[in-house]
């Protein structure tokens, strides 16, 4: 009987090949649809790529298909092609144009998102128009301080910082995992095929290390998470830093070639002895079945927790939610943080910095394009003066993550925006009066932003009213350690505000001398060289002062002993101004600090 059937398949297979072969091979269409289902959007734009290049008038669900795909994986210039071209067909319509306007946004051209706002028949439109307004007199106005992308830390993939420890800063990627981190280099890491990049780890970016002037970069807990298949991160310890919470992209499902993944919230606590760290644990009073659960920041009491989550009861598609500890040190049932901050579209990333004060992302109130940064005074579910950070912290493209040290001048955040070196990178920046400027009144309201066309450079010289001490007042110990410290000069590369690892070594030395004699107060002055706009090289030397006052505050010295002057390309050392060829040591010459000792 076996042999008979097994002749009537051949006799059919010979007869009729076409039929056999039609019911194994699917089309391309449907592969296409089915890698789209299964969000592996690489393959999905392949695909469908290839079914529009061979239509003249393709329909218009498979450009939307690819447009998407294209979202999807950050690829916004052709995900703005393709929403552009579907606009030209006639059944397409507001949400069309909608998603378009927001690729222009994200592109930072303002003019023509605009016009198609101007198309819309939607209720958002005047709220729409007050973004872009917003964002064309934000970005016209002199930045309140200068950014720098730091490039030792930025990768084609993603980075981005997600919080400050004790030991360093708390990075997020997907472009380290080739390197010989913690011991381990993986030749061919697992890849995430939703958007053809290897999955993220949580790393620790170590800095300013006593006796050690270099950067070091380490996976966290590497025996907890080392081995974990997906997504990683990001990581919040406590205050005492021996609990770590720990967002994981977990499979939660499979059916037959479809995953589905949610992301969850666990918790590792160290044992007694403070050495070893425990197995991740479940936490159930955070995760609720069927939605995500990540992103956990707790206050600076370590009685309140806030997250994010699509779980039913939000305001929109992800909100911030915060839970409070009990008796027992458990978490309480969560609660929604409230219209405040949520809104119907989503919001992310929440962070804490100053005391009383949340910051977060978000798509849904108006802005600059993207997810941008935001600041709200209050706790729970009380909240008031909702803040826009503007240029140039907001961007047209995803800006996320927003990180102060502890001496409340030096941050970071992350952004795609133009420009940079691949997906997300690291933006890093100083400015000694961040928190007065963040306490000035909100500009951010849903009205049109006149530039003021008299308006000052952000950055200024400061004028510094303190004398040198007199000399018959200083002993002759003193009077050799002013001399020593006043002859000091620390350069710079090309463009840059990073200190070099000699004037870290040098600087370890005057934290010293400052700790010796507690009275005395330092003027820091810093200079660029010729190349470059005044008003660009203004806010660089700025940078300058900065990146030495964050140096020796993180030394244990007061940043209350510190006056800075930016002094820009002013008073070269050499004849190297404007227009006069000079050598590369030679410019650097002129991108120099100096100190000046004041009673």
């Amino acid at each position: 009987m076996k042999m008979r059937f097994s002749v009537l398949v051949l006799c059919v297979m010979f007869l009729f090949p076409h039929i056999v072969q039609a019911q194994e091979q699917k089309s391309t269409r449907e592969l296409a649809d089915e890698a789209y289902e299964f969000q592996q959007y690489p393959r999905a734009v392949n695909l469908y790529n290839d079914l529009v290049s061979k239509s003249k008038n393709p329909p218009l669900d498979i450009m939307g298909k690819l447009a998407n795909s294209y979202l999807k994986m950050g690829t916004i210039p052709a995900a703005t092609y393709w929403y552009e071209n579907m606009l030209k067909r006639p059944e397409s319509g507001d949400s069309i144009r909608l998603i378009f306007i927001e690729m222009l946004k994200r592109t930072e051209d303002y003019k023509k998102a605009k016009e198609q706002i101007a198309l819309l028949s939607d209720k958002r439109k005047a709220i729409l128009l007050a973004g872009c307004d917003s964002a064309v007199a934000w970005k016209s106005l002199p930045p309140d301080y200068a950014l720098e992308n730091i490039k030792d830390l930025c990768t084609q993939n993603d980075e981005w910082i997600s919080g400050v420890t004790k030991q360093g800063l708390l990075i997020e990627g997907n472009g380290y995992r080739k390197m010989g981190i913690s011991g381990r280099a993986e030749s061919h890491p697992s890849v995430d095929e939703r958007i053809g990049q290897p999955y993220f780890k949580s790393y620790m970016l170590k800095q300013y290390i006593r006796g050690n002037a270099n950067n070091v970069l380490d996976e966290v807990i590497p025996s907890v998470l080392g081995r974990l298949p997906y997504n990683i991160g990001p990581v919040c310890f406590n205050a005492r830093e021996d609990t770590a919470y720990v967002t994981i992209n977990q499979l939660v499902e499979t059916r037959g070639q479809k995953q589905t993944f949610n992301l969850l919230i666990f918790r590792s606590v160290k044992d007694k002895d403070g050495y070893k760290w425990k197995k991740l644990e479940f936490i159930r009073e955070l995760n609720y079945k069927g939605s995500s659960s990540s992103h956990v920041v707790i206050n600076r009491e370590g009685n309140v927790l806030y997250f994010v989550s699509d779980r039913p009861g939000g305001v929109g598609k992800t909100d911030i939610w915060y839970s409070e500890r009990q008796a027992d040190h458990s978490w309480g049932s969560p609660k929604n943080c409230g219209p405040v901050i949520n809104t119907p579209e989503d919001e992310a990333c929440p962070t804490i910095n100053e005391n009383g004060y949340l910051y977060f992302s978000s798509n849904g109130h108006p802005g600059m394009g993207g997810y941008d940064i935001f600041r709200v005074a209050g706790n729970r579910a009380t909240w008031d003066g909702l803040q826009n950070l503007r240029s140039p912290v907001n961007s047209g493209g995803d800006d996320m993550g927003f990180i102060l040290r502890g001496n409340d001048f030096e941050g970071f955040f992350s952004s795609n925006r133009l420009g940079g070196m691949g997906g997300d990178d690291i933006y890093h920046f100083m400015d000694a009066h961040l928190t007065e400027k963040l306490k000035q009144p909100d500009t951010a309201k849903l009205a049109v932003v006149t530039p003021d066309t008299t308006a000052k450079p952000a950055i200024k010289p400061e004028i510094v009213a303190v004398r040198p001490p007199a000399p018959d007042t200083l002993t002759n110990t003193d009077k050799t350690a002013v001399g020593r410290l006043e002859k000091l000069r620390f350069l710079y590369d090309y463009n840059s505000a990073v200190l070099l690892d000699e004037s870290k070594r040098v600087l370890d030395n005057v934290a010293a001398v400052l700790k010796e004699r507690p009275n005395w107060k330092l003027i820091i002055k810093s200079y660029a060289d010729s190349r470059g706009s005044d008003s660009y090289n203004l806010n660089l030397t700025a940078l300058r002062c900065y990146a030495v006052i964050a140096y020796l505050t993180n030394k244990g010295i007061s940043p209350k002993r510190f006056s800075y002057q930016n002094m820009g390309e002013k008073d070269p050392i050499n004849p190297c101004s404007d227009g006069v060829p000079c050598t590369e040591s030679q410019h650097q010459e002129n991108r120099r600090t100096e100190l000046t000792v004041v009673h």
